[in-house]
């Protein structure tokens, strides 16, 4: 609670200076009020003792055995926190001073605040001061009001001393000084007595634990002696006046019995007011006044009714036939609901003679709370009128109990039409007890055809708010009622409101996606509803029906938004149901289909497009692709039919998306690019791909270039061998990817005969790539190698001799060196690695491209001894160049020549 809703010590005080009735319930509220947390600033000091440690340190010194330990400890725990400057008090505790201020004023209205507050208020620390203060001045100014009702608390209050704040001590203490006090009245000012006494017993209650009172068995029973110092353990003897204390004094004067009578609250103590005006005051008894008859008959104690009905049967003046005339009529009506059996038979007889004219709601009531032999009296007395003149209404009411029901039930089904029983009555029925329920369902299924009953009342049935607090069985008979309507019958507008119900929801939403029919729907309003999560699923279930929708009202504008967004239920929607639905045409706003088909290209392609509508666009276009489209998985679920012409996908769209930096893009111009590269005409472009930066499309280079000649390859992008460019596949050496420059010199390999020759490989030994210039050479002496070198020869490594091809071979070793001389003197300036990857335009000097081809051919010397033995006397000559570097090398590798075929005679130096 906040401070400022807290109420303070300062509310209290001008209320009670107003003398306002509102002020015992403030009290009671500040006694439950939590307390308001301290300003800023204001806050205790951590170590301090706070209210909170108080109440722990008095419960811990209750649970003490010693009552002088416990007693000592409780009042050091009290100075300690009193003493205390810098910690607030609770305001609860300038109570006391506030209740000792009111019965100062002794106000009538300060009055009432007390002795409510005595009677109902928690005893907690503040109040309790206040209220211990107040008995102690009620005990010195003999106030006998308030010493009755604190007197009474305390004794009662003992037993369940474990709820307050009080000790069990302090309570049993004050309710034996309570007698002590009415103990040393009656010795005494016995004239007193009565009165303390009676002010004492009239405030115990029905329930009360009688074993664990005090004072009141004193009052009674004192002369039996069976107490002790702490308890009188006995219940309320039969006979009350023989044992009770101070007989003399209750002898003296009728009033205070009287009085108790009139005010009690319990039947013991009524009983003892009865026997005691039995035994002193009999002739009192005889003359009691039809007013008093009336007050004790509304008192609910079966002892006082008893008194009653004696007192009538017993005197000719209360003879039944003149109690309507003595304004009793309506006293005795009222011991119908006695709990006394001995009353309520008197009241039923003097009711069914003097009283047959009992209204029919006084007699529901008694049906309704009744005993059971009045409960008997009140039915035979409705069966006997006119079920039209009891009306529909109260025989409803009658359903639910035992002695009625069957009434009831046969008055409603024949005493009244169909139609006299209105929805309204049907629908209280219905939303009843479990009794008017079952009757209910009955008589509707008995009267009225499946489907007969007007579907409103079944809507509003569902609609009553009542439902609400006890929907469990009435939802699921309405709803299996409502099951055999049909959804246009029912309202479409109101099942689309109910689709979001939390119970019955999924059930509406089953009827409306079953709906062929649903007149009346406005599809705006639905459309706009996929935007709520508690109608969405049904929404779009509606929109996807096309027997309630068509595709044209939902438009493709609206759809493609749809798409756009980033939920995945509403784009995911919007995608399948393109796709299934939505023809190319749609896509235009002429309705024109190549127009519709560029306006998707543009939506698969736009570089502003947002990823969900590329991705329907995409799959749209490859679904209604003639060749690629039956393929698609989503052409297979929805069993899509290709609509979109081949030549609608056309290279100069799909060929610059093999490029782009968007994956998604790329990947649907790779899937139509394969069906169509061939159709385009521009299947000589593939090596253009093979320099692709993405790897997937590089792929569709290597394959249509490797699998060229290849069975089963797939003649829509795969080249034939005849189509394969020498100079285009030479060149691919020269990329700056790796994996292109081996499919490269793999396809020279394997088409060697079409795209090799001496003089390429001499243009291929200049690559600067190592690996490649390798591969030439040897190649230069499997393909070249002079004819008369020993048959069956092969190079080392080969599993056969290779074939010729790709140009004639050497005629003899002497041709082949004169080739190698040539190429090596002739040998132009060499291509840079850096200029090929255009970071530095800038060419080789001739004689660093020499010394790489020397180390090439020296390189595959090493490897194969034939080869050195021609190459030898090549690289001889050349250790006589002028070029430093250039006959450094040769002589090097000379060298290394002979190291590593030192059997062979290789001349050269």
């Amino acid at each position: 609670m906040s401070t400022s809703d807290a109420l303070n010590a300062a509310d209290l005080e001008r209320l009670a200076q107003a003398e306002s009735p509102d002020l015992a319930d403030a009290v009671l509220a500040l006694l439950e009020q939590e307390e308001p947390e301290p300003e800023e600033g204001k806050a205790p000091p951590k170590d301090a003792f706070t209210f909170e440690k108080l109440l722990r340190s008095l419960a811990q010194a209750q649970a003490r055995y010693d009552s002088d330990s416990r007693r000592e400890a409780s009042a050091d725990a009290w100075q300690r926190f009193l003493a205390q400057k810098d910690v607030p008090q609770p305001a609860r505790l300038a109570l006391a001073d506030l209740l000792v201020s009111l019965y100062r004023k002794n106000t009538h209205a300060s009055r009432a605040v007390l002795l409510k507050l005595a009677a109902t208020a928690d005893l907690k620390f503040g109040l309790w001061g206040g209220l211990k203060r107040i008995y102690k001045l009620a005990e010195a100014d003999h106030d006998a009001e308030l010493f009755g009702v604190l007197a009474w608390r305390f004794d009662v209050e003992r037993r369940q001393s474990y709820k307050h704040e009080v000790s069990g001590g302090t309570l049993q203490y004050l309710r034996r000084r309570a007698w002590r006090y009415l103990r040393h009245l009656g010795a005494a000012v016995p004239e007193l007595y009565p009165q303390f006494a009676v002010e004492v017993l009239r405030h115990y209650e029905e329930g009360t634990s009688w074993y664990s009172v005090w004072v009141a068995n004193h009052i009674w029973a004192h002369g039996t002696g069976n107490y002790t110092g702490g308890s009188f353990g006995i219940q309320p003897p039969g006979d009350m006046v023989k044992q009770r204390a101070f007989t003399e004094a209750w002898k003296r004067s009728p009033d205070a019995l009287m009085r108790l009578l009139d005010t009690c609250m319990s039947d013991p103590a009524a009983r003892f007011a009865i026997q005691g005006l039995r035994k002193d005051f009999p002739e009192s008894l005889r003359k009691v006044t039809p007013a008093w008859l009336d007050r004790l008959a509304r008192r609910p104690l079966a002892s006082a009714h008893d008194f009653l009905v004696e007192t009538l049967q017993g005197s000719p003046e209360f003879h039944q036939s003149k109690l309507r005339e003595l304004g009793l009529h309506d006293a005795v009506i009222a011991l119908l609901m006695s709990p006394s059996g001995k009353a309520r038979t008197y009241a039923i007889e003097y009711a069914r003679a003097h009283a047959q004219d009992l209204s029919a709601e006084r007699l529901v009531e008694l049906v309704a709370k009744g005993e059971n032999d009045v409960k008997a009296f009140a039915a035979a007395t409705l069966e006997k009128r006119n079920p039209r003149e009891l009306g529909m209404e109260l025989l409803g009411r009658l359903l639910p109990y035992k002695a009625t029901a069957a009434f009831a039930a046969k008055s409603l089904e024949q005493s009244f039409d169909r139609a006299e029983l209105t929805s309204g009555f049907l629908r209280d029925m219905y939303l009843g007890t479990s009794e008017q329920l079952n009757w209910a369902k009955g008589y509707v299924q008995s009267k009225y055809a499946a489907g007969e009953m007007p579907v409103a009342f079944w809507k509003e049935l569902l609609e009553d708010p009542r439902l609400t607090k006890k929907p469990y069985p009435v939802e699921g008979l309405v709803v299996k009622a409502l099951s055999s309507y049909a959804p246009a019958a029912i309202g479409p507008e109101w099942l689309l409101d109910k689709a979001a119900h939390p119970r019955i929801g999924s059930q509406v939403a089953t009827w409306l996606q079953r709906a062929d029919s649903l007149p009346g729907l406005d599809v705006e309003k639905v459309k706009g509803l996929v935007f709520s999560a508690k109608h969405r699923h049904v929404a779009l279930a509606l929109l996807g029906n096309r027997k309630l929708f068509t595709a044209r009202q939902l438009t493709v504008p609206w759809l493609l938004a749809l798409a756009r967004r980033a939920d995945p239920t509403l784009h995911d929607f919007a995608h399948r149901y393109l796709l299934e639905y939505v023809v190319p045409a749609d896509f235009s706003d002429t309705g024109d289909a190549a127009a519709g088909l560029e306006r998707l290209f543009e939506l698969a392609l736009g570089a502003k497009q947002p990823v969900p509508v590329r991705a329907f666009a995409q799959t749209y276009l490859r679904c209604h692709h003639p060749l690629i489209g039956p393929e698609q998985p989503e052409s297979k679920s929805y069993e899509i039919k290709p609509k979109a012409p081949r030549k609608a996908y056309t290279p100069e769209k799909l060929w610059p998306a093999l490029f782009d930096a968007r994956d998604d893009v790329r990947r649907f111009a790779l899937a139509v690019t394969r069906a169509e590269l061939r159709a385009w005409g521009w299947h000589t472009r593939v090596y253009e791909l093979a320099d692709a930066e993405a790897k997937e499309i590089r792929n569709l280079a290597y394959d249509a270039l490797l699998r060229a000649g290849e069975e089963g390859a797939d003649a829509r992008y795969v080249l034939h061998p005849e189509e394969l460019d020498p100079v285009k596949v030479f060149s691919l050496t020269e990329s700056t990817k790796r994996s292109t420059r081996e499919v490269a010199v793999e396809l020279i390999r394997r088409h060697y005969a079409r795209l090799g020759g001496a003089e390429r490989l001499t243009w291929l030994m200049q690559s600067a790539d190592r690996e490649v210039g390798l591969f030439a050479v040897r190649l230069l002496w499997e393909k070249h190698r002079p004819t008369h070198l020993p048959e069956g020869w092969k190079p080392a490594g080969a599993k056969e001799a290779p074939a010729t091809g790709g140009g004639a071979p050497f005629a003899d070793v002497p041709a082949l060196r004169e080739f190698l001389r040539k190429m090596l003197f002739g040998l132009p300036p060499g291509r840079a690695k850096e200029a090929r990857e255009g970071e530095v335009q800038k060419r080789l000097s001739a004689s660093v491209a020499k010394r790489r081809v020397i180390e090439l051919v020296r390189d595959l010397g090493l490897e194969d001894e034939s080869f050195a033995r021609v190459i030898a006397p090549v690289l001889g000559e050349f250790t006589g160049s002028m070029a430093k570097g250039e006959w450094q090398s040769c002589l090097a590798s000379l060298v290394q020549l002979r190291t590593a075929h030192p059997s062979a005679q290789l001349g050269g130096f």
